[in-house]
């Protein structure tokens, strides 16, 4: 009894089974109301059509009156009843006295409308002995000239239409929940396999298998779509955690040289004779290094920050062509101190707007010029601009130097990445990081392409502009050589 209880738990656990009875569940009702309409509907024509026969047979014998008078009728109903039990014909013709005349039943009360009248409740002249299919009579009565006429007919083929019609519902229901709980357990069936793929993938990832994605079919509908969304999710994570193990093994390589740096210095100065002054030039020297250091896990902090998404709140319009200008005129005496001509180009156009947070967006556009500033050899030529195109705002940046080279073009925006060629060079790696993190809070792409000798970086922002009228004339810094 306990197995056989799990077991029809179980069974009415899977979707599958709840599908399949839903469908049949449906399928029945349908089947229902379908035959609930035409039972009522062909019941209703067949008495009208019996209630027509009567009427036909008691204006044919009322006729007969006009022709043959009270006797006429009365022999006319004689020959009728004589012949009447095959077809379920009664009639019944009385005196003004009510007294019988002629008929196959005796004297019934009289009344007013039609009414049908169970084959028991007749009073039967003779013996009926020819079966029949009907259960009653529905008939009425007609006043006649001396009399009145009862004539009626049995509801055979009432009852027939409505027996065959009971059989078919009964095939009909029968048959469709037999359909319905073998077209919804398939149909449930391959939806739960599919679901048993979504959940295997997820015990794999749970497990350590990152790597497993859930299969799509050719059907494309909604559980595709939840399996897309299952796939993009755990792109999404295996990326996060690759690049949680890039970044812990980039600030072990990154922060070992520095911390060897330090104790070299300390060592030397420890094993040294005791001198004030150079002890002053070490700890100088591992300040500088313990800042840098510093630096570097602030900027990591500030990426976090950035892809939890919390910044989001401080979201407003930013107008970029202010923003872009202002930068432009605090980065040029920067950039004339490399020897670099720096030039924004800011379009004669509307307010172009992009919502986000203006601090972060002010953050991304020095990265990327002072990224440029910083890596051009002298003599570099430095250009912004800021354009929109198919309703997007873009600001480019475009400079002349070494480049970056296009299979190493997606690892520059990780954590603690650098070039070989930029080893040298102070900071931390984690400028362009820095500008992925904002692009993506802020919905925007980031491109990076040839500038024949140079580099383009291209950030598209999503379409968001303020069509007020304002514009602004073209921002040329003058030439800085």
């Amino acid at each position: 009894m306990v197995i056989a209880s799990m077991i029809k738990t179980r069974l009415t656990q899977r979707a599958a089974i709840r599908l399949a009875a839903l469908v049949a569940v449906i399928v029945s009702l349908t089947n229902l109301a379908i035959f609930s309409v035409l039972y009522f509907t062909i019941s209703g024509q067949l008495v009208d059509n019996l209630k027509a026969h009567v009427d036909e047979v008691r204006k044919t014998l009322s006729d007969m009156e006009v022709r043959g008078g009270f006797e006429g009728i009365a022999a006319t109903v004689r020959r009728h009843a004589a012949v009447a039990q095959s077809n379920e014909d009664i009639y019944l013709l009385v005196d003004s006295k009510g007294e019988y005349v002629a008929g196959n039943i005796r004297v019934i009360p009289r009344f007013p409308d039609w009414r049908t009248i169970p084959w028991e409740e007749l009073p039967l002249i003779g013996t009926w002995t020819a079966p029949r299919a009907s259960t009653a009579v529905l008939g009425r009565w007609t006043p006649v000239k001396n009399g009145a006429l009862f004539v009626g007919d049995g509801n055979g083929d009432i009852n027939d239409a409505q027996r065959a019609l009971l059989n078919g519902l009964l095939w009909g229901i029968g048959l469709s929940i037999l359909f319905a709980m073998i077209g919804g357990y398939i149909s449930g069936m391959s939806a739960q396999r599919r679901i048993a793929k979504m959940d295997a993938v997820l015990n794999a990832v749970a497990s350590g298998r990152l790597q497993e994605r859930v299969p799509l079919s050719r059907a494309r509908d909604d559980l595709d779509q939840v399996s897309a969304l299952i796939n993009a999710t755990l792109n999404r994570l295996q990326a996060l955690i690759d690049n949680l193990k890039q970044v812990s093994t980039d600030i072990a390589h990154d922060l070992r040289t520095p911390i060897a740096r330090m104790r070299q210095k300390l060592e030397i100065a420890q094993s040294g004779p005791p001198d004030l002054s150079v002890y002053q030039e070490v700890v100088g020297a591992a300040v500088e290094e313990i800042d840098e250091i510093s630096e570097t896990f602030d900027a990591l902090l500030r990426i976090s920050e950035i892809e939890s998404g919390a910044r989001k709140t401080k979201f407003v319009d930013v107008e970029l062509n202010s923003l872009l200008i202002n930068i432009l005129d605090a980065l040029e005496v920067v950039a004339e101190e490399r020897n670099h001509k720096l030039a924004g180009s800011i379009i004669d156009s509307p307010r172009l707007i992009v919502h986000g947070d203006r601090k972060l967006l002010n953050q991304l556009f020095i990265n990327l010029i002072e990224n440029a500033i910083i890596h051009c050899p002298p003599g570099s030529d430095i250009q912004v601009e800021l354009v929109e195109e198919d309703g997007r705002p873009k600001v480019r940046v475009k400079d002349t130097g070494p480049g970056i080279p296009a299979e190493e073009r997606d690892k520059v925006f990780r954590r603690l990445y650098r070039l070989e060629k930029s080893r040298s060079t102070k900071g931390s790696g984690l400028g362009l990081s820095l500008v992925a993190s904002i692009a993506d809070l802020h919905g925007a792409n980031i491109a990076l392409a040839d500038n024949n000798s140079g580099l383009i970086v291209e950030i598209a922002f999503p379409s968001r502009q303020l069509p007020d009228g304002v514009r602004f004339r073209n921002h040329i810094l003058s030439d800085s050589v």
